[in-house]
């Protein structure tokens, strides 16, 4: 009897080893629809009358707060979103558009907070430029986090959002013929900056040692 209920028990614990190693396997899986990935790069594959949707495998967080977009080429329309979606979030709609998603809007500068309905937010990004988006994590525990964007490395704003129950995960709009963009999703916010401090502070510690120099003559 006890070997009977060993064997039962080790089938048991194996069905739920293949159950988590599945649920792990669909939860860090990238996705997308009317879009073709080349590495990097994504490009718009629709007819211009439906969106093609981006959605990366994993969520931001605290050791992975930023992402960046470089837009390749606008495309007909330049219709093309950066934001922050839920895991299962509908291909077929623009980031932005449904509960629980936000994303900043090329074409016209708007932001969509849930809603097909956006709100002016910023300038309007063109060939070349790059739209970065991320979080600030201090109440991410508390549900709550502070989304924000920037437009070649410079923040544009910023606003409170809920956190998804699975977190918020990167996504990339496309709703017309030619558009395609160049994906970082290990950017970092804040070392432009911050390298241009310390290039300033190097380049004043110079100017002191000249002045030295040239007033004691050695």
């Amino acid at each position: 009897m006890d070997d009977i209920n060993l064997h039962y028990r080790i089938l048991n614990w194996r069905r739920r080893i293949r159950e988590i190693r599945e649920v792990r396997a669909v939860r860090y899986q990238e996705r997308y629809k009317r879009m073709l990935k080349d590495g990097d790069t994504l490009s718009y594959q629709g007819n211009s009358d439906e969106v093609g949707c981006y959605v990366a495998p994993r969520p931001l967080s605290k050791g992975n707060c930023y992402f960046e977009v470089t837009i390749m080429d606008t495309g007909v329309r330049g219709t093309i979103a950066v934001g922050l979606v839920p895991q299962l979030y509908k291909l077929d709609h623009q980031p932005g558009w449904l509960p629980h998603s936000i994303a900043y809007h090329a074409d016209d500068g708007k932001l969509y907070n849930g809603n097909p309905v956006g709100q002016q937010f910023g300038p309007k990004c063109n060939r070349g430029d790059r739209i970065g988006c991320g979080i600030h994590a201090d109440n991410f525990d508390a549900g709550l986090t502070t989304v924000f964007f920037t437009k070649n490395g410079k923040e544009v704003g910023s606003v409170v959002v809920p956190v998804a129950p699975g977190g918020l995960f990167p996504a990339i709009g496309m709703h017309s013929l030619g558009e395609e963009v160049r994906l970082n999703l290990q950017a970092e916010w804040g070392t432009e900056e911050e390298d241009s401090i310390m290039m300033v502070d190097s380049h004043e510690d110079e100017w002191g040692r000249l002045y030295d120099v040239r007033v004691s003559g050695t």
